[in-house]
């Protein structure tokens, strides 16, 4: 006959055996992270645009710089400058789009800068004393025909004097984190001591494309102000290859012809800088060419298909892998670039609902967001399946 410690000993092993069995299938692992499977769709390479033997180039998508040629070096940037003061002055002095600003009137001061300009065979808009300009048509005059005095009037007008423009435009730059660009003694660009270089003024432009006043103004080919009449956009571009603004430059060999250009494609602004050409032929027909160019390399493309596999759970208590799918047809800007990253943003399963999430797509500092979810399978395994578990047993 068995004695009681042995009787007590053989339950206390028996009740372990049990408790270890329960915790083992308790604390089973079914928490299980999605594995990738997308492979983006063939692009050409960004490397493969068309680059110019003089002067320097940049592309940029919604103001990140994709592409570049020479850019380590900075340069006048001419009139091209003026797109840096009406951002300012929009930052500054604020109005919507289809009201007409504040009225600035001409006094003395406005009056000599004009005729400063117009003595000294720099680009002008005339003025009279006593004018009263509203604010949207001197943002015309700057931005379509160039008017050298009606920039640095508006930034007399809307920061007291062009030494605190000056100020005011460079902290806004910092802000924005465009660190290649100094703001000189005027706001015009007509005196070279601003400078900057393809990339930064790509960024500019894109910042001026977001901005729905400025965005409207560099797309009119003619607008009518007070005393000067009708100016007509000295960009021979717009419209062309969807081209929409945004502004030229040039104060002679110093910076070369200067151009700034940008499209849309879909809810995305490209736009495109080529500094230094030799003559204002060649600084339109390379900067069209440039931009027909990324057209092609940087086209908006189905990168997911609706019900298309991006990814996969493996559940140990399922046999076959489950797919991860894309709930619709989803369409961005797709283009080649060494820091492309693929991901599934998508939940472990742990819980009694299918996963819903995303599939993020990172082109350079671009990141795009595909909704996906999971198919139907079972989210837990059954009791029967956690006991076989313990005992090394699994569906696949």
């Amino acid at each position: 006959m068995k004695s009681p410690l042995f009787r007590y000993g053989l339950i206390i092993a028996i009740i372990g055996v049990f408790a270890f069995i329960f915790i083992r299938m308790a604390t089973c692992d079914t928490d299980l992270n999605p594995e990738v499977a997308y492979q983006l769709p063939e692009f050409t390479s960004l490397d493969n645009l068309p680059d110019t033997d003089y002067g320097q180039w940049a592309v940029a998508v919604d103001g990140h710089p994709v592409a570049s040629a020479r850019t380590d070096t900075t340069q006048p940037t001419a009139s091209t400058t003026k797109m840096i003061l009406a951002l300012a002055v929009m930052r500054e002095k604020p109005f919507n789009l289809g009201e007409s600003g504040e009225t600035i009137t001409i006094n003395q001061e406005f009056y000599d800068i004009y005729n400063w300009y117009a003595t000294h065979n720099g680009s002008n808009s005339a003025v009279e004393i006593g004018e009263q300009i509203d604010e949207y048509d001197a943002l015309a005059s700057v931005l379509l025909v160039s008017s050298n005095n009606m920039a640095d009037t508006l930034a007399i007008w809307a920061f007291g004097s062009l030494d605190n423009y000056r100020d005011y435009a460079s902290q806004m730059l910092q802000e924005w984190g465009i660190a290649d660009t100094t703001i000189g003694s005027d706001a015009s660009g007509y005196d070279p001591s601003t400078t900057s270089n393809a990339s930064d003024l790509a960024r500019i432009g894109a910042k001026l494309l977001e901005e729905p006043v400025l965005a409207e103004i560099v797309g009119l080919h003619e607008h009518v102000v007070p005393v000067a009449g009708t100016l007509t956009n000295g960009n021979a571009l717009l419209g062309t290859d969807r081209i929409i603004g945004v502004k030229t430059g040039f104060i002679g060999e110093e910076s070369g012809y200067c151009l700034v250009t940008g499209y849309r494609e879909g809810e995305h602004i490209i736009t495109a800088t080529l500094l230094g050409a030799p003559d204002r032929t060649s600084s339109f027909s390379d900067s069209d060419q440039l931009v027909v160019a990324t057209q092609s390399v940087a086209p908006l493309s189905t990168l997911v298909t609706s019900g298309q596999v991006v990814g996969y759970y493996h559940p140990w208590w399922f046999a076959e892998p489950v797919p991860i799918t894309s709930d619709s047809d989803f369409t961005e800007l797709g283009y080649s670039t060494p820091d492309t990253e693929v991901s599934l943003q998508i939940p472990a399963i742990s819980t009694d609902t299918l996963p819903t999430g995303t599939l993020d797509l990172k082109f350079d500092a671009n990141t795009y967001h595909a909704p996906v979810s999971a198919s139907d399978f079972p989210l837990q395994p059954s009791l029967i399946q956690r006991f076989l578990h313990v005992f090394g047993w699994h569906a696949n």
